[in-house]
């Protein structure tokens, strides 16, 4: 049997497909969180993100985006529900159930926002306000 060192890099070692998955992932009172990528990662050095990410090849879609939100934060949520498909993109919406965040190297900060009030939204906080508006 693996060692949990061997089977995170056998995990990570696999294949990504071209499908993403993220979410717009709301704590008890009702705010959103985001992730700010790190300057580590190549694409989108500093922004502020969803948590979510790659599916690897023959991955089911729900699966990666819990291995994804384990991976960058050790939080897990609730059953997602499909919100949109943006081309190869899915969110989900879903309440986290709770525990304390761990950043990954991906990322270099988090914070909850309250995305009702935001007044000129980026294009993640316009998904967010659809997913509260949906709600």
């Amino acid at each position: 049997m693996f060692n949990s060192k061997w089977s995170n890099f056998l995990e990570e070692s696999k294949e990504d497909s071209s499908r993403v998955a993220k979410i717009v992932l709301f704590d008890n009172e009702n705010k959103v969180l985001f992730l700010k990528r790190t300057d580590y990662v190549e694409k989108f050095k500093g922004e502020w993100d969803l948590p979510g990410g790659h599916a690897h090849v023959g991955e089911d879609i729900i699966k990666a985006l819990r291995r994804e939100v384990r991976e960058e934060t050790q939080l897990s949520f609730k059953t997602p529900e499909k919100i949109k498909q943006i081309d190869n993109i899915t969110f989900y919406k879903a309440k986290f159930d709770g525990g304390k965040i761990k950043l990954s190297k991906e990322h270099s900060e988090f914070l909850f926002r309250n995305v009702e009030k935001i007044k000129n939204p980026d294009k993640f906080e316009r998904i967010a306000q659809e997913a509260i508006k949906n709600d």
